[in-house]
């Protein structure tokens, strides 16, 4: 998601295995000294006792109102792409190597036309 809108990015993968993978992309990102992977999403502490919607989340902890620089964002993905490609150790850590460097490729191109109007980002999933 982009603040402000920008309609000619969109995201062409459904994103699910990235979600499935975040802790292998936060892992491989660390070890490169890059910015884990979802250090871009909503990392607000979830209270223990809670069981609802994010909607309900969201009146207890109040609108998530952070976003983050798309050049930030491009240097991880660029990164995590390049080492998934390069490193069979990096590869071998994730299900679908081939198919998660797909996603962060779709991922990468959303980013670098949305960068053209200079919003921020962040990473929301619905």
């Amino acid at each position: 998601m982009f603040h402000p809108r920008v309609h000619a990015a969109s995201f062409d993968a459904d994103g699910k295995l990235l979600l499935d993978e975040y802790a292998a992309l936060d892992s491989i990102a660390r070890e490169l000294s890059l910015t884990p992977f979802t250090a871009f999403g909503d990392n607000r502490e979830v209270p223990e006792d809670f069981e609802g919607d994010p909607d309900e989340l969201d009146e207890i902890l109040g609108e998530w109102n952070e976003w983050f620089s798309i050049d930030d964002g491009l240097k991880t993905i660029n990164g995590l792409i390049a080492a998934i490609k390069t490193d069979p150790k990096m590869a071998g850590r994730l299900e679908d190597p081939d198919c998660i460097c797909s996603d962060l490729e779709s991922l990468a191109n959303c980013l670098r036309i949305a960068r053209k109007e200079n919003p921020q980002f962040r990473f929301e999933v619905n």
